[in-house]
């Protein structure tokens, strides 16, 4: 096949724009996440302890009786296991996003989200993705009853 001259242009100048769109689009931003996790958890009276453990924010909180860990998922949920082994001895566990509460993820709907938010911030609609925040909690909590919604203004 032989292409005239002009498209091959065409085609090295839309190939170098879409490279070069990629190269300053800034990677995902979170906000600031950690920060308004451990306020949130303060405001609400928690002793608040973050860290990273393999790349995954974990916050450990208590108040008198009640011991929780928050960890912020991945959209597709690909670290929902290492979040369950990182907060392992806890009795029971929730999924907070878009300020509604989950038994488990619900990753059809959380993939959506961050490709649509991915979508908005390309055009530089957008900067924040939502959240997905995993709750383990010990039998006394109840830390379904927490204003997450909060978060999400």
């Amino acid at each position: 096949m032989n292409f005239s001259s002009g498209f091959k242009w065409a085609l090295a100048t839309v190939l170098a724009l879409a490279i070069g769109w990629k190269m300053v689009l800034p990677p995902d931003y979170q906000g600031h996440l950690k920060e308004d996790l451990v306020e949130f958890l303060e405001r609400n009276h928690f002793n608040v302890v973050a860290r990273y453990e393999t790349g995954t924010l974990i916050i450990s909180a208590n108040a008198a009786s009640c011991q929780m860990h928050v960890a912020k998922l991945t959209p597709d949920g690909s670290n929902a296991n290492l979040v369950r082994h990182l907060t392992a001895g806890a009795q029971r566990s929730f999924v907070v996003f878009r300020s509604e509460i989950y038994t488990q993820q619900p990753v059809f709907w959380t993939v959506l989200d961050y490709l649509w938010s991915r979508f908005l911030r390309e055009l530089r609609l957008t900067r924040n993705v939502s959240p997905v925040i995993d709750v383990a909690e010990s039998s006394s909590c109840n830390a379904e009853r927490l204003p997450w919604g909060e978060l999400e203004r």
